[in-house]
């Protein structure tokens, strides 16, 4: 640094060329340090110079100097434009009053005026410029943060431009602060969606490898944060309404204060949220009693032989669908969609299920957790794991309670007969979709496996001509990040599986609107003016920058509820994203609640003629149940996201 002063002195007299900017923009890139050091070092030696101007000599290198701050400071993230700011205020200051407070120095009092005028002119436009960046970063952070509220595209942003996160507004206050008074207010009005969203943008915001704050920000934000613990704490009955509240404010001065360097654990993210992680040992012990001991006593269950393979993804232990198909002699098709059965374990009303209805669905997180056993997991279930893994899942070579639903087709894709039977079944073959992937292009040495994959095949393309998915929804489908995963593929295997489990979630669906019998159904909405400015964006963005910033687009808008929002359950309704009237889930038994309450509606309307009270009932019951998995949806989406932002803090 003192090489640089050096050289910014010899230029000021005259001894050298002009400083290069490009030099001096490089040197501040290197560290935020440094970045302050260079605009201390071109202030320094400017006040110094005018300290002892006389008037003699122009102001001209002083101006360039000062366009030298102005470039580095536009042009590097890590200067503080507000030091600057106020730099440039104190310089004026003494601009305007060294003409009458040193004007016997001045050998040519006009000419020293006019370089004086000149100078000051500069400094008033770089004030603006740097208010004007100022304001507009927080212009733009606050706009993200507060009116479109998408915290994929606020990370996305925020991690392209990286001081934007310590932007402050016209008051001074950092977007930190902002956003935690902002938290508290959610929080007092009882408002859970911002309680969840304010919550989460502090952690992304503090995850941010940019972010800092000063002592003076530390201090106001601390001192703000004890207040409203100390708020919250006023009673005994206040503290118990708002200790996962509490637990968050502690976090974050520990966080603050640089005290919580380790591993965030699990159990406090899902106290949080309300997500239950371990099961109750009852419930353990009855998981171990679903063991299938007296087959043949089973008279209500079909024994089949059936071909039938598992198609999952490579290392799948909750095997909950496979896949059977033969030609038959009239030349049409039998596909058989082979579901594992929980309710033929257990009742609907037993412990275990209405534990698993009350966890709505099985959580695949992006990172494994450590759990109470120490054991690593990455999947917080609905099922303990002796159930759902060991006893109910359809692995090869072993009896399984499932329900087996039958279609048959002919080459034009009319279902000419359907039947969903409540079944026995033996998986042969345990496949990933690699593997089947493989054998569709190079085919296999067991011809009974080569021989249904075919057929699956050849049912997969009538299919595709029967099930038209929109464009868009499918391209949102695809480029998501789903820990489920349950991502959404046109081709292959996947396709495969996707069009065999659209058709018995459509059938399924038509059975119940057909008869009038009530059903949780999958619905899906969306403005169509909103897909027009999609598509457009999409169109624009995709010719300006590539297919891979359409990706990112994808990601963004699948997360954006304003503009494409996901699916939800309800009483009727269809599902513009699947094109379809009718839909449900009934393919996940063994992962989703939802799948669960389908088939008890089917026990009871399709195995059984169901009377008016069971009808009455059956209403209310579904009708809770979608209420119910409806408003927990929201808040197990934002638990995976702030598992995934601090799992990346520790990583």
């Amino acid at each position: 640094m003192k090489s640089i002063e050096k050289s910014l002195t010899s230029f000021l007299k005259g001894n050298v060329p002009k400083v290069s900017e490009e030099d001096l923009c490089l040197y501040a890139e290197k560290s935020e340090k440094q970045a302050n050091e260079i605009i201390d070092t071109l202030f320094y030696v400017i006040n110094d110079y005018i300290d002892v101007y006389n008037g003699v000599s122009d102001l001209s290198r002083i101006r360039d100097l000062l366009k030298c701050t102005s470039t580095v400071m536009l042009n590097n993230p890590n200067v503080n434009r507000g030091i600057v700011s106020r730099k440039l205020q104190k310089l004026r200051y003494k601009l305007d009053h060294i003409s009458e407070e040193h004007k016997k120095r001045f050998v040519d009092y006009e000419n020293a005026v006019k370089e004086l005028d000149e100078t000051i002119e500069i400094i008033d436009v770089l004030m603006e410029t740097t208010i004007d960046a100022e304001n507009k970063q927080y212009e733009l952070i606050d706009l993200l943060a507060n009116v479109i509220k998408n915290l994929t595209l606020f990370e996305y942003t925020s991690n392209r431009i990286p001081d934007l996160v310590n932007a402050k507004d016209n008051d001074k206050n950092c977007l930190f602060k902002n956003t935690l008074i902002r938290y508290m207010d959610s929080v007092i009005k009882d408002n859970s969606d911002d309680v969840y969203y304010y919550s989460n943008l502090l952690s992304i915001i503090m995850n941010n490898k940019n972010f800092k704050l000063n002592l003076n920000d530390k201090k106001e934000c601390l001192e703000l944060i004890y207040t409203y613990i100390n708020k919250f704490s006023i009673s005994k009955k206040s503290k118990k309404q708002h200790s996962l509240h509490i637990d968050f404010l502690h976090t974050l001065v520990d966080s603050i204060k640089g005290d919580n360097k380790e591993k965030k654990e699990i159990y406090d993210l899902a106290k949080k949220y309300n997500i239950k992680v371990n099961f109750d040992i009852e419930i353990e012990d009855t998981a171990k009693l679903a063991k299938i001991s007296k087959i043949g006593e089973m008279t209500d269950r079909e024994e089949v032989d059936d071909y039938i393979i598992t198609i999952d993804k490579e290392g799948a232990i909750e095997i909950d669908d496979g896949l059977s198909c033969k030609v038959l002699p009239n030349g049409n098709y039998l596909l058989g969609v082979h579901i594992a059965s929980p309710l033929a374990y257990f009742s609907y009303d037993s412990d275990i299920i209405q534990e698993a209805l009350s966890r709505n669905e099985s959580l695949f997180l992006p990172y494994k957790y450590q759990d109470k056993e120490n054991d690593f997991n990455r999947v917080l279930a609905i099922f303990p794991y002796e159930f759902s893994a060991k006893n109910a899942s359809l692995v090869p070579d072993k009896k399984r309670l499932a329900r087996s639903y039958y279609f048959e087709l002919d080459n034009q894709g009319n279902i000419i007969k359907e039947e969903f039977k409540k079944t026995i079944i033996t998986s042969s073959h345990k496949a990933n979709y690699d593997e089947i992937d493989n054998i569709i292009k190079n085919g296999s040495k067991n011809k009974e496996l080569d021989k249904l994959v075919k057929n699956l095949v050849r049912v997969t393309k009538i299919l595709d001509s029967k099930y038209k998915v929109t464009r868009l929804y499918e391209q949102i489908k695809e480029n998501t990040d789903d820990f489920s995963d349950n991502t959404l593929k046109s081709v292959g295997s996947q396709n495969i599986v996707n069009k065999t489990m659209l058709l018995t979630g459509n059938r399924v669906a038509e059975f119940f609107s057909r008869n009038n019998y009530p059903c949780l159904y999958r619905v899906h909405s969306v403005n169509e003016c909103d897909i027009i400015r999609i598509e457009a964006l999409i169109n624009s963005i995709t010719k300006t920058y590539g297919n891979s910033n359409m990706e990112k687009m994808y990601k963004i808008l699948s997360q954006s509820s304003d503009l494409y929002p996901s699916g939800w359950y309800a009483m009727e309704g269809a599902h513009y994203g699947l094109g379809l009237s009718h839909y449900c889930r009934c393919t996940s038994t063994l992962r989703r609640s939802a799948d669960i309450i389908v088939e008890h509606a089917l026990e009871i309307c399709y195995d059984n003629t169901p009377t008016e009270e069971e009808l009455k009932k059956l209403k209310l019951e579904i009708d809770e149940r979608c209420k119910s998995i409806n408003s927990k949806q929201e808040s197990m989406q934002w638990f995976v996201k702030d598992y995934k932002t601090n799992i990346k803090r520790i990583r």
